[in-house]
């Protein structure tokens, strides 16, 4: 009688064991889940906010190419939109980096990131128009007429908006197949669209690593 209890007890003491293990694993999994999806929330926002303000942008710099001229106001318009957008893409990568420390490997959308220091274009546009609007202000000029340099560093600026807008349409278009509103902010999040579309516009920007954006030349202009 007392092994059949002893053999009852073992075979109790296994299922519970089973059980209680079954239910952290699902909660495990439950909290993993979440987890991800917030950070695709909070990376939708993001690529939502660099697609507006990059819409911005292409407005602008197209009118003031037109023009061969920009006022000071619409160079202020531009710095707050280029420094939302690089805070913004650092905040994507962010997210990333979490992302991929808690996927599996075999799972993982993978983004090669050896350039990513020297990709912040956006940043570096971020200083090159706050010196050029220092050094605008300083000189009392209520205009920068885009000749020599500044022309070349304007459509530069107007080319990679360009093909950034064009990026997002044609992912639109042709991934979200012309999803809007929620529909679209689940796609993405669950599928995490926003890692490739993280990949276009870095891929994009590294194209334009090269180019030189006045940003010396206009800080030693302001110390003299």
């Amino acid at each position: 009688m007392k092994n059949k209890f002893n053999k009852k007890d073992h075979t109790v003491a296994i299922v519970s064991i089973l059980i209680i293990s079954i239910i952290l694993n699902v909660y495990s999994a439950y909290k993993v889940s979440s987890y991800k999806y917030k950070l695709g929330q909070q990376a939708y926002n993001y690529i939502e906010e660099i697609r507006q303000r990059n819409e911005g942008n292409l407005e602008i710099l197209s009118k003031s190419l037109k023009n061969g001229k920009i006022k000071n106001e619409e160079l202020l318009k531009l710095y707050k939109n280029y420094d939302v957008i690089a805070g913004d893409i650092i905040g994507l990568w962010q997210r990333y980096a979490s992302y991929s420390q808690n996927e599996l490997n075999i799972f993982t959308k993978i983004i090669d990131t050896n350039r990513i220091i020297e990709n912040d274009i956006h940043g570096q546009i971020k200083e090159y128009i706050i010196c050029t609007l220092n050094n605008e202000m300083k000189n009392e000029q209520s205009n920068l007429i885009l000749v020599n340099e500044d022309k070349s560093c304007f459509e530069a600026m107007y080319n990679m908006a360009e093909k950034i807008n064009n990026y997002f349409n044609t992912f639109n278009e042709d991934i979200l197949k012309g999803s809007t509103g929620v529909e679209k902010e689940k796609k993405v999040i669950k599928k995490h669209y926003w890692i490739d579309i993280l990949e276009g516009i870095y891929g994009i920007s590294d194209d334009y690593v090269d180019v030189e954006w006045k940003i010396q030349m206009v800080e030693d202009d302001l110390n003299t």
